[in-house]
């Protein structure tokens, strides 16, 4: 009958619970950073529809507010979040990468999405596909980033 390391057990749950500690303060900072991305993307689309094919302004609008709004979310993960200790440059490239990794994913399903159903609002689209890819972007973060 084999045996099992009781003592072992509260030392691995509370392992997991540090990995995951973070997990309220990134969803807050995440959500803060959602509403800056989402309002800034609504106002460029709004601006640009019309003026640009479909394709271009919602990958321009995605873009340039995903970059704002990132900006914000590094700086409040690196010094709040994580309270991390990790060298700037390190940390910043990895983000960056995640970052434009995250945002070509948006916009292509956004993309993808309004194409396959005509008359869906853009943010309509945006919101479900930035909730699929908020789940991927903590683990990537917290486990590389930080």
């Amino acid at each position: 009958m084999p045996t099992s390391n009781v003592s072992a057990r509260p030392a691995e749950t509370a392992s997991r619970f540090a990995r995951f500690r973070t997990f309220l303060p990134f969803l807050c900072s995440s959500l803060a950073s959602s509403a800056v991305d989402l309002g800034a993307f609504t106002l460029l689309c709004a601006l640009l529809r019309g003026r640009l094919s479909a394709a271009v302004y919602i990958t321009a609008a995605t873009i340039a507010a995903r970059v704002l709004s990132s900006l914000m979310n590094y700086l409040i993960n690196y010094f709040f979040v994580f309270q991390s200790h990790a060298a700037h440059h390190r940390s910043a490239v990895l983000y960056g990468v995640i970052t434009v990794l995250k945002t070509l994913a948006s916009a292509f399903l956004v993309t993808l999405a309004t194409s396959w159903i005509p008359g869906l609002p853009e943010l309509a689209a945006k919101i479900p596909a930035d909730i699929l890819l908020f789940v991927v972007n903590y683990l990537l973060q917290n486990f590389l980033v930080y």
